[in-house]
This record gives structure tokens, C-alpha cells and sequence, in this order.
């Protein structure tokens, strides 16, 4: 009969293509009729066409995933964050995708693939929707009436202007009733509970990451021949990786526009300035739930021949019995795999990847902010360029080298080695990339510059110490605040009659300052991420080869749920030691004003160079064991053992469905 349709390209009149048909078909299981359709519906529903769609709704996933990395410092300085719990926040996308994965592997066979995605992507759009909802239920403070304000030398005006021009220099002794002014407006740390909805949406996401990679591959697998999975797959994967990126460059078009879309007198290197970080998650949010409606109109399988179908019909039948045999082989793979010690050191060496790549993906913006005095925005687009020339083309490099030349696995170990050390080399090379802390006048910490010339220059202007607001005078030296400038009236945007400032103005920010190093840190930067991505495609061939083909999904799948386990909230905590300058707010301390650049250099940095050598050094002793036990000499010839069946109960609950999942980590694991 298909063959009478795809000839005459029409169908016998008593034979039904509407969608309706396709629906109950897939109910009844009858995948005969997925065949029996129309010429116009057949070219939709092929495998390129669901690759295409499912690319472009990955790739808005990935991004609402990645956007939170580039809006760190932001939300930090809105609701008044540390970055430990900004580092929660981003660790609970982690326990999201860790609570659910293992059950949506084991279903993974069981459900309508391509309608199980357009729920997860659409639960994906709302989760967006709901990391943004903090800024319309508690809003932001607005400049516009601060900035007009004008003089506010006067004791009336004192803490109502405080929050976006700094304290003045006080003359009439009113520092302690302009904070209490202060204290009577809404200030960040009433804002704490926007954590909770922020953590709500984050854990959101994992949930709706956790099917994204098992059931898709499993989809891709089991409707195409098995070579030419990974054609389509890296279609899949190519959009993913590029994730990050329009994160990144995104995040930086939305920084440059104030939190509250309006038109501000201030810019983004006013020490006040808030981007529109939520625009973001709206965007990407609405993205994902628009680019979901293709999925669901695609069928339950594209051939005649349905396991899926089977499975679900033996599994609910004689559900203890499976039970029982899958938890058994569960068990038995389990054991060979931790005896196994070609492959336990490939896991290890890869959670200390990605526990080094922590700090990278979630404070790399904030580290280029703080070290070479950039605007948020500039630190977004500059890792967005990375991502774009390092992490896609690395891993596009890794694969077609993989394939040029015929890699074994034991070849890809070695490979893998040998570029994982050069990388490793570039992260302790950025550590010489580096600025001096820029000098601090009149300043009451450790940065402070002193010009004896100014000596008293601010002595009656009863400034607060903790209340760090940096301006830049017109000699070219940034004083700690405009109090400590001894600067008496705000007008226009600009501080007059300082009478630290010869010249006596002064505007709000740090002063820029000649730096060359910033960009041989992002190339050095783009270097290592283009080595260690090398290694992506090499690395998983080694793992899938180093194991029975019968528990080859299983180890995929305890390597995906291993190297979920990253370390934002340690890497947070870190970077909140490194802080000097600490923003009060009415409930106690706030996020930081004023890092060490000088340890903080050598505290993130430093602990990525020791996490990625520990890695590279238990990589070696995975090729010392490959090579003595002759781990690879009895495996068949790479190509042939795609083609045999999975035959444990566990490996089938657990397919080559996580390859795509573990790639999206090792991207990340690698760069």
C-alpha cells in the first residue's frame, strides 16, 4: 500500500490521513499507519525535519539554561546576593536534573517521545517565566527621581538620594539620619524571598532538562540507521553548544538596558546601574514554549516496526517480574563497572573537568568585570565570542578529527591526554594575565592611596567608611566615595565643589585605567577552551568502549549522573571570601562592592589550573591501566559495535539515550 502512495501520491479513498488517525494509531499502537499518509505530512514527519525543529527548540533550552552564568553580578546587586547564594541558585538547576533523570531514563521507552519533549520544553518556557517574576512582584528602585533631585547637601534629601549618587560630604553632621531615611525605603534585603522563586525556577529547569538528552537520542536511534545517529545527533549537539553563547550575547544586549526599561541619566559603570536581567528569561522563556508546538505533531515512531510499543505492552504485563530482573541486572552492570578501572578513572578524571569548569561557566563574567574594570555587558559579549570560537568550533574540530583519522579508543585516550595537558597549561597561563588593583584615594581599607597634599581635605564631612561609592574625579584618581572627595552638591549627573578634586568635580564610577592584558586573557582563554573541547568526541569513544556493549548505556548514564554534581555553591562561597567591601543593607550585609583582584586571580584561577591537573593526571592512569590490562585489544572494530544490541535489562533502561547528555557536559567539562 506505501508503496502505491509514494508512487502516485495519492491515497485510496477509504484509507484516513488526517491527524486524528495518527493520534489513535499511536493509542493502538498500530505503527503501520505512521506509513499511510499523505506526501506533503510524510515530508514533515522525517528525521531531518524533527532534527531541524528539535535544534532550534534545544538551543533556546540551552540558552534559558546558560543565561543565568552572564547575570550573576546583576542579580547580585538587585536583590542584594551573595555569591554563595548565587551559587545555590545556580546549583539547583543540578538537583532538579539529578531528582528526575534516572526515572525518565527508565520510561524512556514507554512514551510518546516527541509530545513527552513539547512538555518538558514548554515546562522549560515556564520556569523562564518564573525566574522573572521577582522583578514585577517586587520591582526595582528607579533613578529617575533620585537623579533630578538635584542638591541634596541638605539633611532632608540625605538618605533618599543616598541609594544612586553616594553620601555627600555632610557638613551639617546628618549621616546618621540620612541612613536611617535610607533604611525606611525598600532596600534589597527585604528582597530575600526572591530566592525561593528564583531556586523554584532553576529547579524547574533541571526537571525539564533531565528528558531533553535521554529521550532524544533514544528517539534519533530508534527511528534512523544506527550510522547515521550521530549525523543527526550533531546537529542536535552543535545548536546545544551554541547555547551558551547567544546566552552570553543576549545577556549582554539586556544588561545595557536599566531594570526598568526606562530612560536613566546613569550608565552601566554606575556603581548603582541594574541591567534588565529578566528580559532575558522572558524572552528565551516565550521562545521555548513557542518553538515546542512542532513537536507535537509529529508520531510516536517513523517506522513500521514500533519496540517502543512492545516494551510498554511486555513491561506492563508482567511489571514484577521486570522489576525484579531489572534491579538484578541493574546490580550485576553496576558491580562490572566500578571493577572496571579504565572506565572509573574516565568518571573521575570528568567530574574533576567539570568541578574546574564551575568556576568558569558561572563567575568567569564576574572575574573579567571585577579584574579589568569592565561594564557587565562587555564581560557577557566577551565570553559569547569565546564560546562561539572555541567550545563549537573545538568540538566540531574533535569530532572530524576523530572520524578523519579512524580513531580507536586507545588512540582517543591518547589523544584525549595530550590535549587535556595543553589545556590544563593554558589555565595556568592566565594566571601571569593579570591588572593591578586600581588605587583607592582617601580610601579607609586596604587599597587605600594617599596623597599628603589632600591630608584633612574631608575631615568634617563625617563619612561613612562602609559605604563604598566610587567616583572618578577629574585628576584622573577614583576616590572611595563622594563624601571621601569631599564632594558637597550633585547637579546634572556631576559632583561639584570636591575639595579633595583640584579641579572640584567628579562623576560617578571607577576611573578607566590602561590595562594590556585583557585581551591576551581572553585569547588565552579561547586557547584552552579550543584544546580541551578537542577532547569531547575521543573521550566519550573511550568510555563507550571501555565497558561490555551490553552495559555501554548504563555507564553513559552513570557518567551523565555523575558529572551533574558541580560546584557553583563551593566556587560562590570562594569568591564571597575574596570580598573587601561588603554593601550593608537595613537586614545586615548585602552582596559585594570590591573584590581583591589580586586573590581573587589566584583563589579562582588557581583552583581551576589544581582541579584540571588532578583530572589530566588521573587520565594518564586511565591510559597506564588501558595499556597494561589490554583493555581495547579484544573490543571490535570501531563502526561494528553500534550494531549490536543492548541485551541487559538495565543497559535498555538506560540506551545510548545519555550520549547527547554527557556531551553537553563534557562541552562544558572540557572548556
Amino acid at each position: 500500500m506505501s508503496a502505491v502512495i509514494a508512487n502516485n501520491g495519492t491515497s485510496p479513498p477509504d484509507v484516513q490521513t488526517d491527524s486524528s488517525s495518527k493520534m489513535d494509531s499511536d493509542d493502538k499502537g498500530d505503527a503501520h499507519q505512521v506509513h499511510v499518509q499523505s506526501p506533503a505530512r510524510s515530508k514533515l514527519t522525517n528525521m531531518a525535519t524533527f532534527s531541524g525543529i528539535y535544534a532550534i527548540s534545544g538551543l533556546m533550552t540551552s540558552t534559558l539554561s546558560s543565561y543565568v552564568n552572564g547575570q550573576v553580578t546583576t542579580i547580585e546587586r538587585h536583590f542584594g546576593f551573595s555569591s554563595e547564594q548565587t551559587g545555590i541558585i545556580m546549583a539547583a538547576n543540578d538537583i532538579g536534573f539529578l531528582v528526575i533523570v534516572l526515572f525518565v531514563s527508565h520510561i524512556a521507552t514507554r512514551v510518546h517521545i516527541p509530545r513527552f519533549m513539547g512538555f518538558a520544553t514548554v515546562l522549560f518556557g515556564i520556569s523562564g517565566i518564573l525566574c522573572a517574576l521577582p522583578q514585577f512582584l517586587y520591582g526595582a528602585p528607579s533613578p529617575s527621581d533620585d537623579i533630578v533631585m538635584g542638591n541634596i547637601s541638605k539633611a532632608a534629601s540625605a538618605g533618599a538620594s543616598q541609594i544612586f549618587q553616594g553620601q555627600m560630604c555632610d557638613t551639617f553632621n546628618t549621616t546618621k539620619l540620612g541612613r536611617h531615611l535610607e533604611c525606611q525605603q525598600p532596600c534589597p534585603g527585604q528582597c530575600r524571598v526572591c530566592t525561593g522563586d528564583h531556586r523554584t525556577g532553576m529547579v524547574l529547569q533541571g526537571v525539564a532538562k533531565a528528558p531533553r538528552h535521554p529521550l532524544i537520542t533514544t528517539f534519533v536511534d530508534n527511528n534512523i540507521e544506527r550510522t547515521k545517529t550521530g549525523f543527526y545527533m550533531g546537529i542536535i549537539i552543535t545548536f546545544g553548544v551554541m547555547g551558551p553563547a547567544a546566552a552570553f550575547a543576549l545577556g549582554g544586549v539586556f544588561t545595557r538596558m536599566y531594570v526598568t526599561l526606562e530612560e536613566t541619566n546613569i550608565g552601566p559603570r554606575h556603581p548603582k546601574w541594574i541591567g534588565a536581567w529578566w528580559l532575558g528569561y522572558i524572552t528565551f522563556g516565550g521562545a521555548a514554549c513557542l518553538f515546542s508546538l512542532p513537536l507535537f505533531c509529529f508520531p510516536r515512531s517513523f517506522k513500521r516496526d514500533n519496540p517502543q510499543e512492545k516494551r510498554k505492552t511486555d513491561t506492563t504485563q508482567h511489571f514484577y517480574e521486570f522489576a525484579v530482573k531489572y534491579m538484578k541486572g541493574f546490580l550485576a552492570a553496576m558491580h562490572r563497572l566500578v571493577k572496571n578501572p579504565v572506565y572509573m578513572t574516565q568518571v573521575i578524571s570528568s567530574c574533576f573537568f567539570i568541578f574546574a569548569v564551575a568556576g568558569t561557566q558561572g563567575f568567569a563574567p564576574k572575574y573579567i568585570e571585577n579584574q579589568f574594570s569592565y561594564p557587565a555587558w562587555r564581560a557577557n559579549m566577551s565570553m559569547a565570542v569565546v564560546m562561539l570560537s572555541s567550545a563549537c568550533v573545538g568540538t566540531f574540530i574533535g569530532g572530524f578529527l576523530s572520524r578523519r583519522f579512524k580513531m580507536g579508543p586507545l588512540a582517543s585516550l591518547k589523544f584525549a591526554s595530550v590535549f587535556q595537558m595543553v589545556s590544563c597549561a593554558g589555565t595556568g597561563l592566565q594566571m601571569a594575565f593579570t591588572c593591578q588593583q586600581p588605587s583607592l584615594y582617601n580610601s579607609p581599607g586596604p587599597l587605600a592611596a594617599i596623597d599628603a597634599s589632600q591630608a584633612g581635605c574631608f575631615d568634617g564631612c563625617t563619612c561613612d567608611d562602609m559605604d563604598y561609592f566610587p567616583v572618578c574625579g577629574a585628576d584622573g584618581r577614583t576616590y572611595f566615595s563622594p563624601c571621601h572627595a569631599g564632594c558637597l552638591e550633585h547637579l546634572g549627573g556631576t559632583y561639584q565643589n570636591c575639595t579633595c578634586i583640584g579641579e572640584g568635580t567628579a562623576t560617578a564610577g571607577v576611573c578607566d585605567y590602561s590595562c594590556p592584558m585583557f585581551y591576551p586573557f581572553m585569547i588565552g582563554l579561547a586557547c584552552q577552551a579550543l584544546f580541551g573541547t578537542f577532547t569531547i568526541v575521543p573521550t566519550l569513544i573511550v568510555t563507550i568502549r571501555c565497558v561490555e556493549d551490553k552495559d555501554k548505556g548504563l555507564a553513559l548514564g552513570f557518567l551523565s549522573f555523575m558529572t551533574s554534581v558541580t560546584g557553583p555553591v563551593l566556587y560562590g562561597k570562594v569568591v564571597d571570601d575574596i570580598c573587601i567591601q561588603w554593601d550593608n543593607t537595613c537586614e545586615g550585609r548585602g552582596y559585594c562592592r570590591l573584590y581583591d583582584n589580586s586573590v581573587f586571580r589566584w583563589k579562582l584561577i588557581g583552583s581551576q589550573f589544581c582541579f584540571r591537573f588532578i583530572g589530566c593526571i588521573i587520565v594518564f592512569i586511565s591510559l597506564a591501566f588501558a595499556v597494561v590490562r589490554k583493555t581495547f585489544e579484544d573490543k571490535p572494530k570501531a563502526g561494528k559495535v553500534e550494531d549490536l544490541e543492548l541485551d541487559h535489562a538495565a543497559a535498555q533502561d538506560m540506551p545510548r539515550e545519555t550520549n547527547n547528555d554527557v556531551t553537553k557536559k563534557l562541552s562544558w567539562g572540557h572548556v
